[in-house]
């Protein structure tokens, strides 16, 4: 049971917020009133705290839902969907449930108050960095303060961030225009050349715009084939690949960097596949013939079928990890950076 002075201020917190967070460490309730200030209640439960926490949840979704026993449970299965109606948002961003600012965080129909709101209420929870993720997929956040704040946290964040996945997704995200400062990018990158999963996250988002620090000489190729590659970025971006998988260590870096890798070469004439084999066999059926040039229009098209199948099977058979992957995927991964020399040596 919650104690009688904490029930009274509780509903007059209902009554005059707009917005609603429970920091479970600090046991304190803040709301946010219509004027963006803050009011902060410091619970004060006699017996477990943990349980304390879920009758003051109990309570909140009464009052503000008028439903019984707790957070909804069809919103927790469609939080991470975007499909909760827009007429819920604001009742949703006053229950200080986290899953229920996932809820809105995921939503379709958010405006620029409503991201305000969502992420004050994201502030100090441990979804925080997910909810941010969430919001910054959002195009229209990338125009917004928020959003260049929601990028200043995310990178100030990076570095705490232990999920390969999770590492390559915000360096993509946080990299969107706009978003994040010069000299924050340089960071990124040259903290990129130690730890590749940064630069995994540059090559899919900013690729036609990479940092020219390796003094990249434009080739010349006559093949209408090759004129995808006859200019400085591109060059940039092959041996930014080829450095990536010189280094591969974890399977999801590798499984993104072939992907990348694939569809920013792709040709109408090459699939993907998943064997080195079947796309040399692809190569030899066209037939193509480029004079001087054989080798690296043969190196083009080998790339054009690069993607993760051909490295996924071996990988969660043998469960490989570290060096494993390089050893036990050398018959792959070999060709691949013959391909990616042949293409970026002047």
């Amino acid at each position: 049971m919650l104690e009688p002075e904490d029930t009274l201020k509780l509903n007059v917190l209902i009554a005059t917020s707009i917005a609603i967070r429970i920091d479970t460490y600090k046991l304190t309730v803040v709301g946010l009133n219509a004027q963006f200030k803050e009011q902060i209640i410091e619970l004060k439960p006699k017996g477990d705290s943990e349980a304390y926490i879920k009758e003051v949840k109990k309570l909140l979704v009464t009052q503000v839902l008028g439903a019984m026993g707790g957070y909804p449970s069809y919103l927790k299965r469609w939080s991470r969907m975007g499909q909760v109606e827009s007429s819920n948002l604001t009742s949703l961003l006053r229950l200080g449930e986290v899953e229920a600012v996932i809820a809105v965080s995921n939503s379709t129909n958010l405006d620029d108050e409503l991201l305000k709101l969502t992420w004050w209420c994201a502030t100090n929870t441990n979804n925080q960095a997910e909810i941010g993720r969430f919001l910054l997929t959002k195009p229209f956040v990338l125009k917004t303060q928020t959003g260049r704040d929601i990028a200043q946290y995310l990178l100030e964040f990076l570095p705490f961030v232990n999920d390969i996945e999770q590492l390559i997704d915000t360096t993509s995200l946080v990299l969107q225009e706009g978003l994040i400062e010069q000299k924050d990018q340089d960071r990124l990158w040259k903290q990129g050349q130690r730890k590749t999963a940064f630069l995994v996250g540059f090559v899919e988002r900013m690729s036609g715009n990479l940092p020219n620090e390796f003094n990249i000489k434009t080739p010349n190729y006559e093949h209408a084939d090759l004129q995808l590659i006859n200019n400085e970025q591109s060059q940039l971006f092959l041996t930014t690949l080829a450095h990536i998988l010189k280094k591969i260590n974890q399977e999801y870096v590798l499984y993104r960097a072939l992907e990348v890798l694939g569809r920013y070469m792709q040709h109408q004439s090459i699939s993907f596949q998943n064997s080195i084999e079947k796309i040399t066999d692809q190569i030899s059926d066209l037939s193509l013939v480029a004079n001087n040039e054989q080798n690296q229009l043969d190196a083009r098209l080998l790339l054009a079928g690069v993607n993760e199948r051909l490295v996924v099977r071996t990988i969660s058979a043998h469960n490989l990890t570290g060096s494993a992957i390089r050893k036990k995927l050398v018959h792959v991964l070999e060709p691949i950076q013959k391909a990616l020399k042949i293409l970026t040596t002047p």
